[in-house]
């Protein structure tokens, strides 16, 4: 069974799957899966990886009195960003270069995909200037940046500002090639229909 898109998968404004269960344990610090699962009301199984995940990674520990109250503690809150853990507990790398791609743009006055690829690249993830490129490309469109100065074909790059900051949560290109942004839980843009309605 294939995933419903992001934007498809929260009509009633709820936390949804590791995002929403983080959320709730950061919260309540100590919990047990039933807690999660009555609070946010997602899936008892998706819950249960997360946890298992987030115990292997050292975010969560079992209580001493686990195997009576099957509560576990929040040991390292590692902040709004759900932590993104394959099954042993190591990080997933996977999207981190779009994540880190919108830290530096919150936190710079101005750059073009060369600067935003080599300050978003760290030891563990790589970003390309061709992937700063067609992030760019997609927050223009969606109204996210405005260009300071335009580019000049094998001299110089655009300069970009950031001018809509909706929040930590870095917008996402789908497949469709439209963005959403899971800061306000909407698409925010669609591409354009080619060769328009039948």
């Amino acid at each position: 069974m294939s995933r419903k898109p992001v934007d498809q998968r929260n009509k009633a404004n709820k936390p949804q799957g590791q995002d929403g269960v983080w959320l709730v344990i950061r919260r309540l610090k100590q919990f047990t899966v039933t807690n999660i699962t009555d609070e946010t009301g997602i899936n008892r199984k998706t819950v249960t990886d997360y946890v298992k995940r987030l115990e292997a990674g050292k975010y969560l520990a079992k209580q001493d009195d686990f195997e009576v109250t099957k509560r576990f503690t929040l040991i390292r809150d590692g902040g709004v960003h759900a932590p993104r853990l394959k099954l042993d507990g190591k990080p997933v790398v996977q999207g981190t270069g779009n994540l880190n791609m919108w830290r530096t743009i919150r936190m710079v006055n101005q750059f073009n995909p060369r600067d935003l690829a080599l300050q978003s690249s760290t030891d563990e993830v790589g970003v390309t200037e061709a992937t700063a490129r067609t992030y760019c490309t997609m927050l223009l469109k969606a109204g996210y940046l405005r260009v300071l100065q335009k580019a000049v074909p094998n001299k110089r790059q655009a300069i970009y500002k950031l001018i809509r900051n909706t929040g930590p949560l870095p917008p996402q290109i789908q497949r469709v090639k439209q963005v959403y942004d899971p800061n306000i839980k909407e698409v925010v843009y669609y591409p354009p229909v080619v060769g328009g309605a039948l």
